[in-house]
């Protein structure tokens, strides 16, 4: 995503617009922008010169759109990309801003999918006519982000790419949906040849200035022709699963001054107050889960009802920067539309597949994961969680090795089931359930000389963390893992690495074996493998170890729909540029706090965005403060503060995170 102060200007294909005023408005504007524009009646001119027949459908839902045949595919081409575009673009240039312009086909700028075809009534019968039309379904944010930030202002059109590269006609209206959803836009600026929404199609004075996005299903169906086209892209804009908090303006473009008298309040605005309205039943939210939930957690007295990106609200509408991200799992933020689409494309075909069938969703995640993963690396088991990874991980080494010892570390943590809680060095965890799993021993994290007395020609093998999350964000040392990788080997002894928290981009490298150039055994992953989106986790095995059918297995293991959201988020990590940030991110966020000199903070340990901050202090009241200034956070022990925002989480949101974090401790942030 970009940052929120992002502007989208889409011009519609009128030729009755002041482009010129439009243009000079906007260099007056200190903000990153794209334009999106139409050529609609520049089309009907070149087509009408060629001879190419221009004909309209309308749907059996009342939309009205021109068929997109293969000639007329070449007259839209002509028109929007060819001549329209390449004369906005020389208006920006004349006017001092350096203009890209591109259609949504260039390096796939806009990724959609063809139309099944079109419903509609032909001599009394109801027909379904197939052409090159579709619907927008991503952006490529990589490139975008690329020349925002170099200072390019990117000037978009039809046509845009469908999943095999051929070039489809979409809405450009549906466009401006995509871009602000993917790339976090602050406001849309849309110009028509009217003074905004009408409440008389016939009087010019009858603009509607505010229209709550409540209203525009009711809008919706009183409109026709292409302004309900309209009205349903911005429908969809404020949707579930897109932007609810943007500001869209519709806005006269024949004007003078068009922008400038849009950005003041001339036309129609949409927009909702705070990003939601808050939730009525709020209360009985929590009285019912008071009532019914055998609560093992405790409650922070946040009820929390929706996310986008790094973004979460609760029940009141107050919104806050995520900086918990269900334990550090929602790496490509939360409502990513990749990982919702892939939700809903896969529970539309199958929800459910046992292990001893094969799958399409389930074949294609493990080549992917298997690909992505330590060369040594090559097969993998997939069930639904952390510890269950780790549990199956410690039955494969014992299984594999024929032995029963197994060697942990103090302060690590695996999870809570009792093979996991065992090999956890957490005694206030695992004391109550005692007596746990025999033969497992811990040794002092980073301690060569403890590992090397421990471990034995009777150890199957070791386990651990390469940064010790839960254990107050220690990071493992670089002579240590190596050292324990040859102790291994020394012994015939597995070497797990546990990277559910620190695995899919958590420290700056898709796993943090990277990082190390560590060559695991046995490598453990969760949480952000499906984006959180989905209980998921796996463990992916050297080669050499194999596991007899019938002696483990897992009823939802492998999940269809798991694995398609593990393969969009896998596709969002490796695929959008994502990465490379993270390192910078985490490094800026922890320097601008290593300078405040913050006098509660002891000291500052991170690896990516992965973060902690040991306190002077307890840490309870400090995460109490931080929400109080709109950021969530995890502890880590008792006086350590722990941050895992999504990787996704953008400068602003950052900088933001670390006044919060320098005020709660104590004194006002003063670092520019």
């Amino acid at each position: 995503m970009f940052d929120s102060t992002l502007l989208i200007i889409k011009i519609g294909g009128g030729s009755g617009l002041n482009l010129e005023g439009i243009i000079t408005d906007l260099t007056e504007l200190n903000v990153p922008t794209i334009i999106v524009h139409g050529a609609n009646a520049l089309r009907d001119e070149m087509a009408s010169a060629m001879g190419v027949e221009r004909r309209t459908i309308t749907s059996l839902k009342g939309y009205t759109s021109v068929f997109s045949g293969p000639a007329m595919l070449d007259v839209m081409m002509a028109a929007y990309s060819g001549v329209r575009n390449k004369r906005i673009v020389e208006l920006c240039q004349q006017h001092g801003i350096n203009a890209v312009g591109l259609s949504g086909l260039d390096g796939r700028v806009v990724q959609g999918r063809r139309n099944p075809g079109i419903r509609t009534m032909q001599d009394g019968k109801k027909v379904l006519l197939r052409d090159f039309s579709g619907k927008p379904r991503s952006v490529n944010v990589s490139l975008l982000t690329s020349l925002l930030r170099q200072g390019y202002t990117p000037v978009l059109t039809a046509p845009i790419a469908d999943e095999n590269g051929v070039a489809i006609n979409m809405e450009n209206d549906d466009v401006v949906t995509v871009l602000a959803r993917d790339l976090n836009a602050r406001q849309i600026v849309s110009f028509i040849e009217a003074p905004g929404l009408l409440q008389n199609a016939d009087d010019e004075s009858s603009v509607i200035p505010h229209v709550d996005p409540q209203q525009l299903e009711s809008i919706e169906t009183a409109v026709d022709g292409r302004m309900r086209r309209k009205i349903k892209a911005i429908r969809t804009l404020f949707s579930e699963g897109h932007r609810p908090d943007v500001q869209v303006v519709l806005a006269d473009g024949r004007v003078e001054h068009p922008l400038r008298d849009a950005l003041a309040g001339a036309g129609t605005t949409f927009v909702t107050t705070g990003a939601h309205a808050p939730v009525s039943n709020s209360t009985d939210t929590r009285e019912l889960q008071d009532k019914f939930e055998l609560d093992v957690y405790g409650k922070r007295g946040i009820v929390l009802v929706s996310g986008i990106g790094a973004h979460v609200w609760d029940d009141t509408g107050k919104k806050y920067i995520d900086c918990i991200a269900g334990h550090g799992a929602v790496n490509v933020g939360h409502r990513h539309p990749g990982v919702a689409e892939a939700i809903t494309e896969q529970t539309s075909t199958l929800g459910t597949c046992p292990g001893a069938f094969y799958n399409n969703a389930k074949a294609r995640y493990l080549q992917a994961l298997v690909t992505a993963a330590p060369a040594n690396l090559t097969r993998a088991f997939l069930c639904n969680s952390g510890t269950e990874a780790i549990e199956a991980a410690m039955k494969f080494a014992r299984l594999h090795t024929q032995r029963g010892g197994m060697v942990a570390m103090q302060g690590g943590f695996h999870g809570r089931t009792f093979g996991a809680m065992s090999a956890t060095g957490n005694a206030k965890l695992a004391t109550p359930f005692q007596p746990l799993l025999p033969g497992i021993s811990h040794v002092r994290f980073n301690d060569v000389g403890q590992l090397e007395e421990a471990v034995t020609k009777e150890t199957a093998a070791v386990l651990l963390e390469l940064v010790q999350g839960e254990g107050g964000v220690h990071p493992v040392d670089a002579t240590y893992i190596a050292t324990a990788r040859d102790i291994c080997d020394a012994n015939g002894t597995l070497l797990i690495i546990d990277e559910v928290q620190t695995g899919f981009g958590r420290t700056g490298t898709l796993f943090a074996c990277e990082r190390f150039d560590i060559r695991p055994d046995l490598l453990c992953l969760a949480k952000g493998i499906a984006n959180g989106a989905f209980p998921m986790g796996a463990v992916v095995a050297d080669d050499h170890i194999t596991v007899p059918v019938g002696l483990h297995g897992s009823t939802f293991g492998g999940h269809p729909v798991a694995c398609a959201v593990a393969s969009a988020t896998l596709d969002a990590l490796t695929t959008t540029g994502l990465l490379p940030d993270v390192t910078r991110k985490g490094d800026e966020l922890v320097e601008r706090i290593r300078a405040s000199k913050a006098p509660l903070i002891r000291e500052i340990r991170h690896l990516g965005l992965m973060i902690g901050f040991e306190l002077k202090t307890r840490v309870r009241p400090i995460l109490t403060a931080l929400a109080q200034r709109g950021v969530l956070a995890l502890p880590a022990g008792t006086k350590v503060l722990r941050l895992l925002p999504p990787l996704t989480i953008d400068d602003e949101d950052l900088r933001h995170v670390a006044d919060a974090v320098v005020d709660s401790c104590g004194i006002p942030t003063n670092v520019s």
